[in-house]
């Protein structure tokens, strides 16, 4: 059986925790960004209410 050469396994070693990495912050942003938007429409709900 043949072995993965060194080059790939460098590349696996660094591509699979940087991506790793950037879909966690694009998930992070995401969830923040929604967290965000339903304050901002409680708040409005809220506002509605005391009209």
């Amino acid at each position: 059986m043949e072995t993965i050469s060194e080059g790939w396994l460098q590349f696996l070693f660094v591509a699979v925790p940087v991506l790793s990495l950037v879909g966690a912050w694009m998930g992070l942003r995401t969830a923040g960004r929604l967290a965000e938007r339903r304050q901002h429409d409680i708040n409005n709900k809220k506002g509605d209410e005391l009209e």
